[in-house]
């Protein structure tokens, strides 16, 4: 009797079978916010309409008065902990609620606690907000004039908007081979800021046991390790206290690596009363104040001789940061643009520049899809 056999499952050309949707299309997916705990209160954030102004005042007084809404927390409350201000990823600091002004448009200005979601949604909306509004600078080449207005007034001497400035390759011979090239080519790309938009959106549960002095957080992060690291370091837990969940993702593409205010408000007041405090954001929210990619002005130059031979390349590049340098992960990325840009050719010099403003937006750095650098460079 002959044996039957199987050919072998593996290697290129051989489908194997997914495991993981079953429970998926059966609707048993555990995200974020099906995750329900025991005593849990809810989160809504109130944002700003301006894209720079001082804050005159805040007023909860209606917000509190609001069936169900049990506080309404100020960037003063948190000063109070010292947890106003938060580290990003780039060893930059990034308000968490602002005290005194506002650096773009969307950005979290107070959040309001409640027995339900409903309830702090209502009360967020009636949080009334006095502003002052200054000067906006939205163009990251305006941003680093002479005589701009200086945005990141929180940082002590700060003169300017200038981020940070990194090159690589051969500068001087490559400047020589333009200057002395038959024919030089030159093109300006705007690559446009871009958001992940993904199918969830981002959220948590924070929970402080007071008992034991043990944090959980139930998170859409693509990065929980680092995110433990940030989170110790406002909280001033150690890391082993600190116990960062990611279930079922709806989608991240780089928008789930960074550490968001509501993820900090969430566990600062979590911190404050021991109860599980759940915060999601609406799809409105995540596509106006979430991390973007890219925002890079562009600007390629190549070298050649009559007959076409390419003798040179210099790029320069222009990232706009946003308010403030939250890139979602620790490494000068946009650097490494060098190492990709000059393709399979074989150039005999090429040199890469890139500088970083600041701007009254959002805060960018998500390395879309994990591109870091390969679509800007090609």
């Amino acid at each position: 009797m002959a044996l039957r056999t199987s050919p072998e499952v593996g290697g290129m050309g051989h489908s194997i079978k997914r495991k993981e949707d079953p429970r998926f299309i059966r609707g048993k997916g555990t995200y974020v916010d099906d995750v329900q705990l025991p005593g849990m209160l809810y989160l809504d954030i109130v944002r700003s309409p301006h894209a720079h102004a001082k804050i005159v005042k805040i007023d909860s007084a209606k917000a509190l008065a609001t069936p169900g809404v049990l506080a309404v927390i100020t960037g003063q409350d948190l000063a109070k902990y010292n947890l106003h201000w938060m580290p990003t990823l780039m060893s930059d600091t990034q308000m968490v609620l602002p005290v005194e002004k506002v650096m773009y448009q969307a950005q979290e200005v107070a959040a309001v606690l409640a027995t339900s979601r409903y309830a702090a949604a209502d009360g967020a909306a009636v949080v009334e907000v006095e502003y002052d509004p200054l000067p906006v600078v939205v163009d990251p080449h305006k941003a680093l004039l002479p005589g701009a207005p200086v945005l990141r007034t929180d940082k002590k001497d700060k003169k300017d908007n200038h981020i940070w400035h990194w090159e690589w390759g051969d500068r001087a011979a490559t400047d020589r081979a333009i200057a002395e090239a038959d024919v030089t080519v030159k093109q300006d790309i705007y690559l446009p800021r871009i958001h992940v938009a993904s199918i969830e959106t981002c959220g948590c549960i924070a929970h402080f046991d007071k008992v034991d002095g043990k944090l959980t957080v139930w998170m859409t992060t693509q990065a929980p390790h680092a995110i433990r690291t940030v989170f110790a370091m406002v909280t001033g837990l150690p890391e082993q206290n600190i116990r960062i969940i990611s279930p079922d993702l709806g989608g991240g593409f780089g928008n789930k690596v960074p550490v968001y205010p509501g993820y900090v408000v969430a566990t600062a007041a979590s911190l404050v009363i021991g109860r599980p405090v759940k915060w999601i954001e609406s799809r409105s929210e995540n596509l106006i104040s979430t991390g973007f990619a890219r925002d890079y002005h562009m600007k390629g130059e190549l070298a050649l001789t009559n007959e076409g031979r390419i003798l040179a390349l210099r790029v320069q590049m222009l990232s706009d940061q946003g308010a403030f340098y939250a890139d979602a992960q620790p490494s000068k990325f946009r650097a490494g643009l060098f190492h990709v840009v000059t393709g399979s050719y074989d150039y005999p010099a090429a040199h890469v520049q890139c500088r970083g403003a600041y701007t009254n937006k959002a805060p960018g750095g998500v390395a879309y899809r994990c591109s870091f650098r390969i679509t800007e460079a090609s």
